[in-house]
């Protein structure tokens, strides 16, 4: 008998979460199927069900969880203050207490691993990249509604911006002892700064962020 549709949809969100967690702590070429079983306490032929290979459940795992970030990061930034505090400070981002960075930072290492090594995993990067553009783009969009930027192509200019990001960002988790919250949002805003300076509108100034 098929299984109801709530069902199924717990089920499988369930058998996602247990992979995420695995992942996270022991890294995917370190990871068997026995392990996503126990934690997620179904049975091998219950994964199987929804995902018939390890390859297939690890792709999808990426997608979500990477999905479930951008939201999270959305709702973050409509409480910022300004639109440059938008650009230049996704806090979030650099708190070690939220589960999305101790979890996260793990699962992108681990994945831009995957997309160096094997072609397949190459859309789903850029997928992730393109996603982080237009979160940003919005914003610089934005900005040039409020005459803050004179009037661009954002796209390249939300692209140094999510690199920036990417780059501070795991040298901060990965080597916290020389690389501090504080020098990971001060470099941030610093090198954000110099991204938008030739887009500056006549007269305007940035205010300070830190």
């Amino acid at each position: 008998m098929a299984l109801l549709p709530e069902l199924e949809a717990i089920r499988r969100s369930q058998i996602i979460d247990a992979a995420v967690r695995t992942i996270a702590s022991k890294g995917s070429t370190n990871v068997r199927m026995d392990d996503i079983v126990r934690c997620s306490g179904l049975s091998k032929g219950g994964i199987a069900y929804y995902f018939p290979s390890k390859e297939s459940l690890f792709k999808t795992v990426f997608t979500v969880y990477f999905d479930a970030v951008y939201e999270t990061v959305k709702q973050e930034l409509a409480h910022e203050p300004s639109t440059f505090s938008r650009l230049a400070r996704i806090q979030m981002l650099f708190d070690r207490e939220r589960t999305e960075v101790g979890t996260g930072y793990p699962l992108l290492a681990d994945f831009m691993y995957h997309a160096m090594h094997r072609e397949e995993y190459r859309p789903i990067f850029s997928k992730w990249v393109d996603g982080w553009v237009a979160l940003l783009v919005e914003v610089l969009e934005q900005g040039v509604e409020e005459g803050l930027f004179i009037a661009m192509d954002p796209e390249p200019v939300a692209r140094s911006i999510s690199a920036i990001y990417q780059g501070v960002g795991l040298r901060w988790f990965l080597a916290p002892e020389s690389h501090s919250r504080a020098w990971a949002l001060s470099t941030l805003e610093f090198a954000v700064r110099g991204v938008m300076a030739p887009w500056l509108a006549p007269g305007v100034e940035l205010p300070m962020v830190s």
